[in-house]
């Protein structure tokens, strides 16, 4: 019976770019059809023809310039007019990143160097050798994959071998195996032998050294039709792949193995189309990827070598433009940590810009091994060139493809331009075998390394730092550079002595790259965050009159330890408060609210006084509320004072996180004005927005603002300094956005931004506060609604949720790469409206509890919602998950002190209760005692042997220790067992006394 195959790599699926980020305005109307390629690239460079007068020009930019959304110009980029004629091949030396071949209908072959200009960021092009050929024309060129400074050229039925010697060029062979012109060219992976066919219906295999055509195999393909016929030797198997045009206009792919040539021994029937398919094919994964010159759709599929030869066809992709040509990136340029299985650059009608194949998983924190067999080496030749001119073959190498490796290559590449790459720095290379390739063995190592370098400190979330350079939102203190800040006071509830100081803060960007390894195979101990809804009978439900209608400008639900306040339906800009303990159902006779009279657009309570409620109107006003403990009684029409000096409605407002009574408000005049209500007025106006602020929030330590605008610039201000942004960058969401999120996030060293790209997607990105700079970016989803974000500061869990959808989705933010940790979302009944989030404080840490929460749903309810992590050992205090939070009980600044600039000095509390102890304490006990416990073990075990045989004890090898260990271990969990066991049945016959 047949069986499918089964492939990881079956699912992969292109992921498209932005418009944004390619290269437009390269015209290609007029490039003819060839056998060779039209655009090509290593690591660094990309290297394309476009249309130009004689059509032999040549234009080469780096892979980062795709990023920088730019146009192409003559005058921007590399630009060399290469030829006299139009270009027919390009093609990278194989072991040589910076040597390029060039071949044109002017019967010339080129070699150039490519570099990069050290005054300006643009590649630099310079003229190696110049080869004529005695044929009018020259079609295609392809390097020997495993000699350096060999290749082969083919001019009609002539196929060249060249010998490249320190930039001279010789020609070592010429032979002519067809006698009508040569349609496609191709190497084995060992570089023993070529293929070529032609159309004269046949096919070649040769040893280009050798001089007798005789020798040669001749295979024919009667199903092929006058069109092109594109060959590809599937790796150092002896099976060759041909793409051909049928007589009756189908395109097939056919598997043919070179020890039996009467026939094919696959043939998959793809499509019908006027152009032949041009095949690209991964030599480790078998992924095979057909584009048609002049079409729309990329073909991918897979070819099964093992038992049975096949193709399997798994996927096509649409693209907006005409694929003119093609190429693949090297393996070692892919991005690893995203799954990235291939990357195709395509050379379109107008555009040049890259298709990212990724293999979904589910973790895409950690490194996937399993996806990426070991690659053809490119550090070092399998065969020497002196060797093989002589006749001799050897096998192709292969090495490790992962994070290490391909650092290392980076490594190498910068210090030697050769192909004599240093041995120690170049990760072990084993010959290439036809069978499946054995997956690296690195990993463990990269495992042990991140353990050595992991933090010895008990918490966790507190890494040491090499004290360097220090933000100011490290501490409210600029010129502080201590390793404790000295305006920050500590004081812990219970166990003072206990209590941990607060590490310093370095800047993301200053972090060493070596300290980033371990986050690779980080384990966050928030993964599995379990989220939770109240029983129904704590709900508060028939809340009458509940608007949906509000903009993305405000959350809509605000809520304190006491009440909870929301959007009331009605153009006078009623707030509907409730109080939180007042469960179950609301009376229909009551609906007591907050009339503005005008317009709401958003509103928010005072931080230190629960009973004070500000409101943004559209009558560019800021009302001051006050609402009585026991609640609405009454409708209340007349704010406690209002605050005026806008220009046009106020959009958003956000109350100063330690300072009493000092309110920052965006409008519609693009200005943040910064207020002391005790003075009803305005004493900082920031106007430095040329277009309407999405969003702006206060930083962790009081002192900046930081601004995200319509503009697609986040500014980052000190108000009490000056009225002008201190930074400010072009980064983030894309310009014309229709909104956007911005929240400080590591202890005022990062800046966390929620946004849109092209078409509705929803996008999350990190930068660096400190320059500005993008750490990461993620693409969510395409919906319409944002993504409003709130951050646990204290453990750094991001929680993403969106008006009218049911997922809360949740992120752990690293300072390390990949800085996004992915965790469990959580999906309640129904959707919801918007979500409203607690004090630390408030949260059940006997339970381990890490937030707490209500959300306001569609059906007219408020429901009560719990966060915890699963946890075994809950008798202890899980001080790993709960470190020192800050003291936000009351005010530590007034609103004057605050404007006249005075430092304030920020409490900390201990969340541990009383009575319980810590977890990292008793697991350093447990430590202790297992260490006892084994060494006395041991003695008795080596005493034992030591008797039984007549001489002295034995030394235990490294598996009788790793066994007793798990001995003791089993037993301690027993114990323990039994002694909780013990307890319960304690408590139980104590009910009987």
């Amino acid at each position: 019976m047949f069986k499918v195959a089964y492939s990881k790599y079956k699912n992969v699926t292109p992921s498209l770019i932005k418009k944004e980020q390619n290269l437009s305005g390269v015209s290609t109307n007029r490039l003819s059809n060839t056998i060779g390629s039209l655009i090509n690239c290593s690591l660094d460079h990309i290297t394309f023809t476009f249309d130009s007068a004689s059509g032999g020009s040549l234009c080469t930019i780096k892979h980062d310039d795709l990023l920088k959304r730019a146009t192409f110009n003559n005058e921007m980029f590399c630009v060399v007019h290469a030829h006299s004629a139009p270009i027919t091949d390009i093609q990278y030396n194989t072991f040589n990143q910076s040597i390029v071949a060039t071949c044109a209908l002017d019967s010339v072959i080129k070699l150039w160097s490519v570099s990069e200009e050290p005054e300006s960021a643009m590649c630099k092009m310079d003229p190696l050798a110049s080869i004529p050929i005695s044929e009018n024309r020259s079609d295609c060129v392809q390097w020997n994959p495993n000699v350096d400074g060999i290749f082969v050229s083919s001019s009609l039925n002539t196929v060249y071998l060249w010998d490249v010697n320190e930039g001279q060029a010789s020609n070592v062979q010429t032979i002519c195996p067809h006698t009508e012109a040569i349609q496609g060219l191709c190497w084995k992976k060992d570089g023993s032998l070529i293929c070529t066919a032609a159309k004269d219906k046949s096919m070649c295999i040769t040893d280009p050294r050798n001089t007798n055509t005789n020798q040669n195999l001749k295979i024919q393909n009667s199903k092929t039709s006058n069109k092109d016929t594109k060959v590809v030797w599937l790796g150092t198997s002896d099976c060759i792949m041909t793409s051909v045009y049928t007589p009756s206009f189908t395109r097939e792919i056919h598997l043919w193995d070179i020890r039996n040539t009467s026939e094919p021994v696959h043939e998959s029937s793809i499509d019908s189309g006027n152009n032949v398919l041009n095949p690209y094919y991964d030599h480790d994964t078998s992924a095979l990827f057909l584009v048609g010159k002049a079409e729309t759709n990329i073909k991918y599929g897979e070819v099964f070598l093992n038992n049975s030869w096949s193709f399997t066809h798994n996927s096509s992709q649409h693209i907006d433009d005409q694929i003119k040509a093609a190429c693949l990136l090297p393996k070692y340029g892919l991005n690893l940590m995203k799954c990235e299985i291939d990357r195709m650059i395509l050379l379109t009608r107008n555009s040049v810009y890259p298709l990212p194949y990724i293999a979904p998983r589910n973790d895409k924190s950690s490194f996937h091994q399993n996806l990426y067999p070991d690659t053809f080496n490119v550090y070092k030749p399998g065969c020497t060139k002196t060797e093989w001119l002589e006749g001799k073959n050897s096998d192709a190498l292969k090495a490790p493809l992962n994070l290490t490796s391909q650092k290392n290559f980076g490594k190498n590449e910068e210090k030697s331009q050769s192909n004599s790459l240093a041995s120690v720095d170049s990760p072990s290379v084993q010959p290439a075998k036809n069978s499946d390739p054995v997956v690296s063995v690195l990993v463990p190592s990269i495992n042990q390394q991140s353990v050595q370098i992991a933090p010895s400190s008990t918490d966790n979330n507190k890494i040491d730092k090499p004290d360097t350079t220090q933000i100011e939102d490290a501490s409210s203190d600029k010129e502080n550079n201590q390793k404790k800040p000295e305006n920050v006071v500590i004081r812990s509830a219970v166990n003072q002595s206990l209590q941990p100081n607060p590490k310093p803060l370095t800047p993301l960007a200053a972090q060493s790259r070596s300290s980033k390894v371990k986050s690779v195979f980080y384990q966050s101990k928030f993964k599995y965050i379990n989220g939770k809804t109240a029983n129904k009978n704590e709900h508060i439900t028939n809340i009458r009159g509940l608007s949906s209608m509000w903009s993305a400008e405000s959350n809509g639900f605000q809520i304190n330890t006491r009440h909870a306040a929301f959007f009331v339906s009605g153009n006078s800009g009623q707030i509907g408060v409730v109080q939180l303990n007042k469960v179950g159902r609301l009376d229909d006779s009551v609906n007591n609210t907050i009339v503005n009279k005008v317009k709401c657009s958003d509103f928010q309570w005072d931080l230190f006084d629960e009973n004070t409620l500000a409101a943004a109107c559209d009558d560019c006003t800021i009302k001051i509320w006050t609402i009585p403990e026991d609640g609405l009684d009454k409708s209340l029409d007349e704010p406690e004072l209002s605050l005026t000096g806008h220009a046009d409605r106020v959009s958003s407002i956000k109350f100063h996180p330690y300072a009493k009574n000092v309110l920052a408000s965006a409008s519609y005049d693009k200005s943040i004005k910064i207020w002391n209500i005790d003075a009803c007025q305005a004493m900082i106006t920031l106007q430095h927005h040329p277009d309407f602020i999405f969003n702006f929030n206060w930083s962790p330590c009081g002192t900046k603002l930081a601004t995200i605008c319509k503009d697609g610039y986040i500014r980052i201000f000190s108000p009490l300094q000056s009225d002008q942004p201190i930074l400010e960058s072009k980064c983030g969401p894309r310009k014309d956005a229709k909104a956007a999120r911005i929240e400080w996030v590591l202890h005022g060293r990062g800046l966390f931004v929620s946004g849109f790209g092209s078409g509705n997607l929803r996008q999350i990105f990190l930068f660096d506060s400190e320059t500005l700079t993008e750490l990461n970016s993620e693409d969510i989803n395409h919906s319409p609604s944002l993504l409003i974000p709130y951050i646990d500061q204290d453990i750094n869990v991001v929680y993403l949720y969106a008006k009218g959808e049911e997922t809360i989705i949740l992120y752990e933010i690293q300072e390390d790469e990949p800085y996004f940790q992915v965790l469990t979302p959580f999906k309640p009944d129904g959707s919801h409206l918007a979500i409203g989030f607690l004090p630390k404080i408030t949260c059940d840490v006997k339970s381990a509890e890490i937030a707490k929460s209500f959300r306001l749903t569609k059906d007219n309810r408020i429901e009560p919602m719990s966060f915890t992590v699963p946890r075994v050992k809950l008798s202890f205090f899980q001080d790993d998950i709960f470190p020192d939070t800050i003291d936000r009980c009351e005010a530590y600044l007034s609103a004057d002190d605050w404007f006249s600039g005075i430092q304030m000095q920020l409490n900390y509390i201990n969340l541990q209760p009383q009575g319980m102890q810590r977890l990292s304490e008793m697991n350093a006990v447990d430590k202790g005692n297992q260490a006892s416990r084994q060494k006395d073990m041991i003695k008795k075990v080596e005493t034992k042997n030591g008797k039984q045989n007549g001489h002295t004890a034995l030394n235990l090898n490294e598996n009788d220790g790793n066994m007793i260990t798990a001995m003791l271990q089993r037993a301690s969990l027993f114990h323990q067992n039994k002694s909780d066991d013990d307890d319960d049945e304690d408590d139980d016959n104590s009910g009987w006394d």
